[in-house]
Formats: structure tokens, sequence, C-alpha cells
């Protein structure tokens, strides 16, 4: 309990400060005896003698000889905390230290604890399945029992040999006091430092059963430090203790598990923090928090890429499970619990993930690397949270800079994605580019640039939430910390005082430079105004639309913030300026609707909403779903893959599109073909892009303009050859893109939207809910009847061909598209199937067996009719299959000339590359070819299998040349079967093989009686498989080709 005579002088003091106007500058620790009367325990404890770094200290995760973890990440006091150890050290010692300032040396010795002496620990238990590895199976070497009367703190056992070999590493853990009712409780970021531990050889990130484990233990010395030591404790939490308690503030301190376990105990507090790289937390865990905030507690997030990754606990909290099902792209938790990102909306309902961070931090993570300096533009400094600095006198259009490295190593942004808090604002507004940004729900990232904002709200509760969106907040508090020592910042150092008085914790022994602050006494909300559009105006759908209008705050603070409602309040966008302000608003669905607007004070305060009626009318047309102001955060993706993109959209209205647009970035090269398809993978329209601009919006216009039936659903895409495409992910997630009488749908209405396919074709596949901007040009109303028949454009083999080979299809292609139920497509004599395909417009004829050698066939199409119910004139033409092949003669796929696309892949791993394929006749397989790109060195082996994996040849590559075709030659040629699959293959022991993705998935390759399957054809093509030594490979990679083969010869 606080000593009230102790308390009544500090109220005292504060009251008449406040009255008499005073500057006050707080003395240091050392001005006045903290412990009597006792100002608070961590003031007291403070005043104590600390210990030198130098001793406490050790080097990353310190010896390898001398390892351990506690039997719980923290105790009460009054328990017992057991550590089990393994070490080869004939002797060592426990000594106990407490995190804290004491007088800059950050740490003081407690006691020291000798273990039971040496021991023998087994080898940890370990879950091939989960990758889990469990020290628990060890003895425990020694126990402290916590003294009742321990201050609450970040504690560590330092782990020192005394046997004559140096060595040391620390057992970090945590004292909690359950019967605190401290100002302030601080919640460590325990899970994130056993996320990214790799004892044992997995962690969340690295090692099995899929490059990383589901599940991570507890029971396992923590050596995060020495892997990556911005995840662990003397990064940003180390500073922030530091600052803490050199101040004096009211503070204890607990686990992330224990906000799990016992979130109750939360409330006894009036503010929670939360330190450093807080990741991982659990549903319990947030659940707990977000009540207690409803309950009145304030939260700061001194944090960033917080509350990310959605954990689940087992075994009694020592084990965390994390099966990131964002990367699986899928449900593979065995239990009914989502353990993907807080974010990801796919699979949630029914699973119960769908909860952005940002609902209850303010913020939502971004940035995964790219540390810059914090910035404050003069306009961010006028809000009281920067009352007392430098910031908030600064001239207008000023920025001030502060601290070094404050706002990284991860961060945040304020993002508008329907989730942001009531009355949110910001604090401050930092941007940067070349940096690593997320791209979907939490599994890809690429170069680009981002805005870093603090931000404040305002619970209903009347609690405070502040989110600082930055791991490294406490670097501009203290400047002992690993990884850095750029000075501290004495705004931040400020605001920190500042926002902490607001949640109603003073300091005890305020550092000198600073001065005490009080919280906020403004209850009045701003009033906010709507200047235009003028009420009962029309604006036109799809036409951008300025809203803007004046906010004002009586109540002795300073507008905050302003936030824009287009559709009646059920969503709500940040507004651009404050006192003066603007939103520019593209109207969609027509009819009636209501502007509502609100604005915030730098208190939190929310005014009432201003309403403005006006009504959206409809478009003039010819008009298309995005105007060409339009640009991606996106514009070129890093997939340097061909593949289709699409979208599927509707229309209120019948009309016709008479053209196709997509968005192209520079890198976006080549030939682009547009198609516009039925829902079901009809094609109704293709057209190739000419006189492209080098970026921007592209169109082209159709030969004929395709009638669309209202309220039905179509899609339209284009085939990027070279890939780079603009994809925005999570653009249709939650919702769809209106712009009457254009809509494109949310991801789920009528089939996935943001749809894609490698190669050409009709786009079945999705990714991340992602706009690619494809869009149509349409016109409402009836077209011009479609009077023209289709006609044979184009035959396959060639009318009069010869030499032609016995295994081929006969196809012919259409001048448009046809309706597949009346394409009749034969040849005379011969017995098959037909299909068409209508990416292609193409009918192809696939014969029953081998055509005979030497022979003239006749083939003929017709009944063949348009989508207009136009039918085609008969086509016939003929052609001869070639002699049998002569006796002697060698033959692989690919010419000596052939040269990949790309050589040299660069991946240096161990891999096995090969390739399918048959023969028309029997014969043998004398040798294997690869082509040798630059760096595919070592020693390369050539394996010839069967299609199931049994191994039939294999051949050691000699006298290579440097780059081109390399061939190896069987001691004993193996005997083939006619008609038959095989794969061929060959080791590359350091990866850099040639790699031509896309190469087999509409075709395969022929020459002669050889034919490269194309993929599908009896299993994938394109085949890999990793490893030391190779072996026979059975994965595929988008359907790519290796530049594998083969030297065959026919039986005589």
């Amino acid at each position: 309990m606080r000593h009230l005579n102790s308390f009544r002088l500090r109220l005292l003091l504060v009251v008449t400060l406040v009255v008499a106007g005073a500057a006050v500058v707080g003395a240091g620790p050392a001005a006045a005896d903290a412990c009597a009367p006792l100002i608070n325990p961590i003031a007291c404890e403070n005043t104590k003698t600390g210990t030198p770094k130098s001793t406490w200290d050790v080097s990353g995760a310190g010896s390898d000889a001398i390892q351990g973890f506690s039997t719980q990440i923290s105790v009460n006091v009054g328990e017992t905390v057991n550590f089990k150890i393994k070490s080869s050290a004939t002797s060592y010692r426990l000594d106990i230290y407490r995190m804290g300032y004491y007088a800059g040396n950050g740490a003081r010795l407690i006691t020291t604890v000798n273990p039971v002496g040496q021991q023998t620990q087994p080898n940890c238990m370990s879950q091939a399945a989960t990758g889990l590895v469990d020290c628990g199976n060890w003895a425990v070497s020694a126990s402290w029992a916590v003294p009742s009367s321990a201050v609450s703190g970040i504690y560590f056992a330092r782990l020192v040999r005394t046997d004559g070999t140096s060595g040391a590493s620390h057992i970090v853990f945590v004292v909690r006091n359950d019967a605190s009712h401290s100002d302030v409780v601080f919640q460590t970021s325990d899970s994130t430092w056993q996320a990214y531990n790799q004892y044992g050889g997995n962690s969340l990130y690295v090692g099995s059963p899929v490059g990383r484990a589901y599940k991570v233990s507890y029971n396992r010395p923590i050596t995060t430090r020495g892997t990556g030591p911005e995840d662990a404790v003397f990064n940003a939490e180390y500073p922030m203790v530091r600052w803490m308690e050199a101040n004096g503030y009211d503070v204890s301190y607990i686990a992330g598990v224990d906000a799990d376990r016992s979130g109750g105990l939360l409330t006894n507090h009036k503010a929670f923090l939360s330190v450093g790289h807080d990741e991982y937390w659990s549903g319990a865990q947030r659940d707990n928090v977000e009540a207690a905030r409803d309950a009145g507690l304030n939260l700061a997030f001194l944090s960033g890429n917080e509350v990310f990754w959605k954990t689940r606990w087992e075994d009694s909290y020592r084990t965390m499970v994390a099966y990131k099902e964002t990367h699986a792209g899928g449900k593979i938790d065995p239990t009914s619990t989502w353990t993907g990102t807080w974010r990801d909306p796919r699979f949630s309902p029914p699973s119960d993930g769908n909860r952005p961070e940002n609902a209850l931090t303010g913020t939502n993570f971004e940035v995964n690397a790219g540390t810059v300096n914090l910035q404050v533009p003069a306009a961010d400094g006028k809000m009281r949270f920067w009352r007392g600095t430098t910031v908030a006198t600064q001239s207008a259009g000023a920025t001030a800079t502060l601290g070094t490295g404050t706002v990284g190593y991860e961060w945040d942004i304020d993002e508008d994605n329907g989730f942001r808090p009531r009355g949110l604002f910001r604090l401050s507004t930092t941007s940067a580019s070349g940096l690593d940004v997320l791209q979907d729900w939490g599994s890809t990232y690429a170069t680009g640039s981002a805005t870093h904002n603090m931000t404040m709200y305002r619970a209903a509760s009347g609690a405070l939430v502040f989110g600082a969106g930055t791991v490294q907040w406490s670097w501009g508090l203290d400047s002992n910390h690993d990884r850095g020592s750029g000075a501290a910042s004495t705004p931040i150092k400020q605001a920190t005082v500042n926002f902490l008085a607001d949640m109603g914790a003073q300091p005890g022994t305020l550092q000198s430079g600073l001065t005490l602050a009080t919280a906020s006494t403004d209850t009045v909300a701003p009033a906010a105004a709507i200047t235009a559009p003028a009420a009962g105006t029309t604006v036109q759908s799809g036409t951008p639309t300025a809203i803007s209008g004046t906010a004002t705050d009586t109540g002795g603070g300073v507008v905050g913030g302003v936030e824009v409602s287009t559709d009646n309040g059920t969503s709500w966008h940040p507004a651009n300026g404050r006192a003066a302000w603007t939103y520019t608003w593209t109207p969609g669905t027509t009819g009636a609707t209501t502007i509502k607007v609100r604005a915030t004070d730098d208190s939190g305060n929310v005014g009432a909403e201003a309403t403005r009626a006006v009504t959206v009318g409809a478009r003039t047309c010819p008009c298309s779903i995005w105007g060409s102001a339009i640009t991606p955060n996106t514009p070129a993706d890093p997939d340097g893959t061909g593949t289709e993109v699409g979208l599927r959209f509707r229309t209120d209205v019948a009309g016709t599109v008479s053209a196709i647009r997509f968005y192209k970035a520079a890198t976006n090269t080549g030939t682009h073909v547009g198609r516009l398809w039925s829902n079901t993978g009809t094609q109704l329209a293709t057209v190739t892009f000419s006189g492209e601009t080098a970026s921007g919006w592209q169109q082209a216009a159709l030969s004929t303009p395709v009638t669309l039936a209202a309220n039905t659903t179509y899609v339209v895409s284009y085939y990027a050859p070279n890939g780079h495409y603009a994809g925005d992910t999570g653009a249709f997630a939650t919702a769809g893109v209106d712009n009457a009488p254009l809509h494109a749908l949310r991801d789920g209405v009528d089939g996935v939207n943001g749809i894609y396919r490698y190669g050409t074709g009709f786009p079945t596949e999705s990714w991340e809910s992602a706009n690619y901007y494809v869009d149509v040009v349409f016109n409402p109303g009836a077209a011009t009847p479609d009077t023209t028949a289709p006609t044979v454009t184009t035959r396959t083999p060639a009318s009069g061909a010869t030499g032609v080979a016995r295994t081929t299809t006969v196809a012919a292609a259409f001048s448009e598209p046809v309706q597949s139920s009346t394409v009749s497509l034969t040849v005379a004599g011969v017995s098959g199937t037909t299909l068409y395909n209508a990416a292609t417009n193409t009918a192809t004829f696939t014969p029953s067996a081998q055509l005979a050698t030497s022979t003239t066939y006749t083939a003929t199409v017709s009944g063949a009719k348009d989508t207009a119910g136009n039918t085609m004139a008969p086509a016939s033409w003929s052609f001869t299959t070639a002699a049998p092949p002569p006796t002697g003669t060698s033959y692989s796929v690919w010419p000596a000339t052939a040269v990949p696309g790309v050589a040299a892949d660069p991946e240096t791993a161990a891999v096995e590359l090969g390739m399918r394929f048959r023969s028309d006749v029997a014969g043998t397989v004398t040798g294997v070819r690869f082509y040798k790109g630059t760096g595919n060195s070592g020693t390369h082996v050539g394996h010839l299998w069967s299609s199931s994996g049994t191994q039939l040849g294999t051949v050691t590559f000699g006298g290579e040349t440097a780059t081109g075709w390399q061939t190896a030659t069987f001691a004993t040629p193996v005997a083939i079967t006619a008609n038959t699959t095989y794969v061929v293959s060959y080791y590359a022991p350091v990866g850099r093989y040639a790699a031509d993705t896309g190469f087999f998935a509409s075709a395969g390759a022929d020459n002669g009686p050889l034919h490269a399957l194309r993929d599908g054809t009896d299993g994938a093509n394109g085949l890999y498989r990793y490893g030391s030594g190779g072996g026979f490979p059975n994965s595929s990679w988008q359907s790519a080709n290796y530049w594998v083969d083969v030297v065959f010869t026919p039986a005589a």
C-alpha cells in the first residue's frame, strides 16, 4: 500500500505547481531519499547500489557450455523459481540480478545461488510432426526462493563457471507482484523471445518440419540474443526499464503469458505497457487486454509489429503454438483455434481470426526492415502529446527529427482498413522508401515505401490508447541497449512523461531536464462542419468528389483529427488536415446518401457528427471501374513469371464492352493480350494491345463490342508475359469496388476475385484477394447485331503438311469465340475425342491411337456457332504423316542451338532437375544432356528413371565446357518402350540450373519420335527434388523447363 503522507505531499506539490504555473524540473534520483518516506518500491529500489555492466553482462547468448532456463517465465513474490541447467563445467554458480537503472549500472546483484552439483542432462525431447524441442526432461539444477519483499521486475540469473574456465550466460525471468496496484504494469515480449529462439535447431522461423516449427517450448535456454538480438530483451525492453526506473515510476512487471492466464489482474493498474517487439499474442491475452481497456485501463503500445501472430498455449503455458496458417494458406492447426496472423480474413469465420491489430493498438504492422528516425511535422507537434518540448514550438512547415533508429527495426502504419478505432488521431508523420514492405496478410514482402504515424484514441470507457508503432520507441528514452548507442531524445522523454501523466502515472524521481506534466482536464468535444458539397447536391458516380470543411475545439486543446463517412456512418475514413480538412470521395452506388463528419481533439474527445445529404447520380458512359487517375499501391509485383491476371465484375444494366484496360508498370514488358470471359470460362473476346506507353493505364479496343447482360458475372483478364503486373493484396477481401453501373466483386461473391493463372488462359486461382487492376470500357444499351459467321483461321497440322509426327493432334482455331457444344472436328478413318479451348478459340482432336506412318489424312471441322448463333461453313484439309525413323539415327528433344531464357537461376541449393518424356517407337537411350549456365559448377550426375521412380541408368558428366549443352554417355544403353513415360534428370550440386517457368504449362515439345510432355500429361512436368546427392525428382514448380534431355536411338 502507498504511504498516505507521502501521497499527500506529492499531490500537494503537483497542485501547487499547477496553480503557480511554474515549469518544474525534477531532481535526479539522488536528490532525495526515495525510501523514507517511501515514494514507491521502484524509486526506493533504485537508490541501492547497482552492479557494473562489465560484471553482469554476457556477449550474445553467452557460453554454449553453460545454458539453462527457468521452469516458469514468471513467478510471484514469495514463490520459488527453479532452474534447469546443462553444462560441461565441473562447478558454477548463479548470480541473481534485477534489471533497473541503479545510477546507470542497469542491474543490481540480489543474491547468489549454488546448484545441486554437476549433472548430465539428457537430450531434449522433440516432436518431428510439429518441430517442438522441449528440454523439460532436464533435472532441476538450482532454485531460488523469491523473498516476499522482493521488488517486481525483470530478473536474470547469470550462470558463471567457477571451474577455472571462463564462461557465462543469462536466464531471464520475471518476478511479479500479483497483489500490486502499481500505476503501471509492464508486459515483457517473452513470446517473441521464444518465437525467434533457435535452441535445439528449431524456431517459428527456422528448422523443421516446414522450414519452421509449429510449436516452441519455454523449456529451453533462450539464445535469441545470439542469433537475433533485435528480438531479445536487451534491444528495446532494457532501455525502457532503465528509463522507467530512473524516473521512479510506480511500475510492476508481468510476462506476456500472464496477460493470458491472469488477465483479471490488469485492472489493478492505471496503465498497461506493451514494450518492444511484442509480436505474438494469444486469443485470451488480447481478449483480456481489450476487456481491461473497456473497463478503463489505459494502454500504451511502445512496440512495433505488435499483436501480429495469433497463438495458443499448451502444456500449462510452456508450449506456444503458432502454425502460421497464413503462410499455409489454409486451416492446418488441428484445433479450431486460428493460429495465423490476427488480420487474415480468409478463413474467419468459421475460424476466430479477421481481427486486425489496429482495432486494438491503433496501428498495423507494415515494414519488416528499414530503420529510420522519427519525424514530427509542426502540425503534429501541436498535439498536447508534445507539450513542453521543442517539437511543440516549431515554425509552420518545419519538421523535427528525433532520436536515432527510433522508427525500426520493424514498424507500423495507420491503415485505413475499416478497423481504425473511433476518434483515432495522429501524432507524427515519418515517410521513407527502400523498405521491406508487407504485401499481403503476412507472408510476402517487397521493396517499397511507407508512412509511419504514431496514434492515439480514447476508448468508450475513457481509457487512452497510445500506439508508438515501432519496436524501438525506447531508444529515444535511453541510449543503453543492444545494436546501437545513439543519443536519447529529450522530446521523446518528455512526451513519454506527458502521455503517462494523461494515463494517471507520475514519476517519483524525475530526471533532470524533464518537466512534470498533469493529466488533461479537457472534456469538451470539438465540432466539425461540412462546407462542400452543398446540401442537396447531385454528385456523379465514378467521378472524384471533394468533401471539405472545418473543425474547431473550445475545450482548451486543438483538433487532433477528422473522420469522414460517405455511407451514412457504416464506415469511417481519416480526412486530410485538422482545423481545415478535405477528403476525396469517388461515389459508387447511385441514389440518396448521407455524408457524415466527426472531429476528435488532442485529448481524445470525439465530437458530434455533422451530416450532409447528397444524391449520387448516374455516370456518363463509356465508363470503367477505375478512373485514369487511380494508381496501384504496388504497380509492379516482383514476380517475373508469365501470368494471366483478371477480375470478376458485374454491371447493373445491359450494355457492351468496347475495350479492355490494365495498369502497366515500366517493368511489365512484352506483348499483352486482353480477354473477356463468361464466369465459367467461355472466351467472349480477345484483343492484343499495341502502341502502349511505358507505364500507366493501357487500353485496347475490341474489334466487335461484346454484349453483357445485367446483373451477370463476367471476367476480364490480360496476359503479362514477363510478370511484374500491378497487384494490391487484400483489395477484395472484405469489400468490392462499386462504380455504378460497374461493380468489381468482393472475394467470394460468385467465386473468388483477384484471379490469376500461370501461363495464358482462363484465370481460376486467387491469391490474397488481390486487385490486379484489369478493367473494361462499358457502354450501356444494345449493340449492333452480329451477323458474321466464324471462320477457321489456323489449321494444325497445316494444310498439305508432310512429315507429321504420328502422335500429332489436329486443331482448328476460329476467328471468334464459338459455342463449344456446336463444334465438330473429325479425321477421316480415325477415332478420337474433340475438346474446345475457349482461351484460344481452338478445337483440338486427339486420336485414340497413333496415326500410321507415311499416310495422308483429311480433317473436317463444321457446325461451330458463335455467341450470336451464326454457323460456320464447313472446312477440310489434308496432311501426311512421317515415314518411320531411319535405323541408327539419334534424336534429342532440343537441338544443340537451343538456348534457355534463364540459363542460370539464382538459387544455389543442391537439387535434381528433370523432365518427363515419351518416344513413339522403341529404342535405346544412350546418354543424358543438360544445358549448363554460368555458376552451375560441381560434379553433375545424369539419371534415367521409370515414371514411378525406378532408376534405369546413371552417368557422371566429365570434360564439361564452361557453358552450353553438356552430354554424358551411358556405359550401357538403356532400352525403352514405345509410348511409355520416362523421366530424365541430372544433379546440380550448387544449383544455378537453367529454368524457364511456364514452359510446359500449355504444350510439350516434340522432335521426331521424342516428346517432352505437357504438364499434366501422365503427371507434372518440370520436375525437381532438393537435397544433397539428388534422387528421383517428383516435385514441380510452375511447369518449368529445366533443359534436361536424352540422346535416343530408335530400334532397328
